[in-house]
């Protein structure tokens, strides 16, 4: 069963994968349509071609570059689809799925130092250096020249929210009842962050959160925008200057110039360490979890949830309720399978059959921006990486520049929602 019977989760479209035509919906990611036609392995590694496959379903990983349309180098968790999209894998000889070159990977078991080989003859050496220029790089020229984007007009907004997750939701609910003009800006299609994974834990907030915050925002005269990722942060003169690239029509650059900014940019998809958990299969538990209650994704008829704590057991009934057998385990030791997820061993001889793993666990803080602007970091132990210093009401070192939610370490969507809600509070100046 790759989807739930409802018939909204039907495909209305067919896309083209190297060749093939695989059902899809209108407006899906790639990588999702693919998830759902039972056909995890979309690309190989740079070094070794081992077979990849999306693993956070969030565009932060980069395990899912394909070729669309005559483009190299897109997303497919973030590209959508259409009727007649034609895909294709990148680095591989003459795809993905059945790459030539994967033989690098089965020859190299114990690893491969490819700045000593070949090195024993100037004649060899130069005939090494040439093979190893053609492999390298990603991808091939674009078909057509790229559209070169507008010159930004200067924007300016009482608040900048950088994230539209519960911390975001919470500061751009506080900032709008103040009468603030905010600008509440995310990467994803939709708002809502973790929500979406529709886990519905104790004292989770609804989301239905999601549109009252969004009209709120728009009748304090501000704005809400969608697939717009934040490039960069600066200082120009005293103040902070940030760079958009909206996707959503009418796609470009946005410049702006808000007068606080918070940031609620939440974390990174986290892989498992585990040996070969690169394999196609293996999932950020939440990018699972959205795929499912979105697009209707059932990845696979057996799973393995990785990790302890309520939001492991929330995915695993969510699995369960789709179809999926699953097992909970703690940690694992090795994925078992090569070209997709035949099981996982647990370190003592024990082995378990699945095809997908789902890994569950606290997000790596996503401290970019902050950094950039010189706010300073720390150590959480809980999400196990750096994490931006805030006070308790969101102050960073930084004037006019606000931390909350994940993006200060670990912690439940009630508790960010309430994190964001005390930094929109302290931003209204």
């Amino acid at each position: 069963m790759p989807r739930l019977p409802d018939p909204c989760f039907a495909p209305d479209c067919t896309i083209l994968v190297d060749g093939r035509e695989v059902p899809a919906r209108s407006g899906e990611p790639i990588a999702t349509a693919l998830l759902s036609a039972g056909l995890p392995l979309l690309a190989r590694s740079a070094k070794y071609h081992r077979p990849r496959g999306p693993f956070c379903l969030a565009g932060s990983c980069q395990a899912c570059l394909v070729r669309v349309d005559g483009q190299p180098n897109l997303r497919a968790c973030r590209t959508p689809c259409a009727d007649g999209l034609v895909v294709q894998t990148q680095h591989a000889i003459p795809s993905a799925a059945h790459d030539l070159l994967g033989v690098i990977d089965l020859a190299t078991p114990h690893g491969l130092d490819h700045h000593h080989l070949g090195t024993s003859g100037l004649t060899l050496n130069r005939a090494m250096v040439a093979f190893s220029r053609r492999l390298a790089g990603l991808g091939r020229f674009p078909d057509g020249p790229l559209p070169v984007p507008a010159t930004p007009i200067e924007e300016r907004f009482d608040a900048l929210v950088i994230g539209a997750g519960p911390a975001g939701l919470g500061a751009a609910e506080a900032l709008a009842a103040a009468g603030r003009r905010v600008l509440l800006a995310d990467s994803e299609p939709r708002a809502g962050g973790r929500l979406r994974c529709q886990y519905q834990l104790p004292g989770e907030p609804a989301l239905s959160l999601v549109t009252g915050v969004e009209a709120r925002v728009r009748e304090a005269g501000g704005a809400v925008a969608l697939e717009t990722p934040v490039l960069g942060l600066w200082l120009d003169g005293g103040t902070v200057v940030a760079l958009l690239h909206q996707h959503a029509a009418p796609e470009g650059l946005r410049l702006v110039r808000p007068r606080r900014v918070i940031l609620c940019a939440g974390g990174t998809a986290v892989p498992a360490v585990i040996e070969d958990g690169d394999r196609p299969g293996v999932h950020w538990g939440r990018g699972l979890a959205v795929a499912l209650a979105e697009h209707g994704t059932v990845p696979g008829r057996q799973a393995a949830v990785l990790g302890d704590g309520d939001e492991a057991g929330a995915l695993s009934a969510r699995l369960e309720a789709a179809g999926m057998g699953v097992i909970r385990m703690v940690a694992a030791s090795r994925v078992l399978g090569r070209g997709r997820v035949r099981g996982v061993a647990d370190g003592s001889g024990g082995e378990f059959r699945c095809d997908t793993v789902a890994v569950v666990g606290p997000p790596a803080p996503a401290t970019d921006l902050a950094r950039l602007l010189g706010a300073p970091v720390a150590f959480e132990a809980a999400a196990a990486a750096f994490a931006v210093t805030a006070d308790a009401d969101g102050r960073t070192a930084v004037p006019d520049l606000y931390a909350a939610g994940e993006v200060t370490g670990a912690m439940d969507a009630a508790r960010a929602v309430e994190s964001g809600r005390r930094a929109g509070e302290a931003a209204r100046g």
